[in-house]
């Protein structure tokens, strides 16, 4: 598929860094990632993805040094004993959001 248009987006630049970060760890580029976007809008007819508020907390990282406090955290809880076996995970999940 020839790659012949232009689009030009003003987006505020801490969301633009962050999604570059994002983008760079999964070695995709903004363009690629809205050449993506755009051939699913196209696909599906209409937004590819469920528009909803955000979950209490983040469990996306931004970028390693987010990634490393995320997994000493984890560690920790661990250690710590707060964690529960993963088919409980699950079933809590399913019992909440009816998966």
């Amino acid at each position: 598929m020839t790659k012949n248009e232009t689009i030009h987006v003003r987006v505020n630049s801490n969301v633009k860094n962050s999604a570059e970060s994002a983008l760079d760890m999964l070695g995709i580029s903004v363009s690629e990632a809205i050449n993506m976007f755009l051939c699913q809008v196209s696909l599906v007819g209409g937004i590819p993805f469920d528009i909803k508020l955000p979950a209490p907390e983040r469990v996306i990282v931004r970028n390693e040094e987010e990634l490393a406090a995320k997994l000493e955290e984890s560690e920790r809880d661990i250690a710590e004993g707060r964690t529960i076996p993963v088919d409980e995970a699950f079933s809590k999940l399913e019992e909440k959001y009816g998966i």
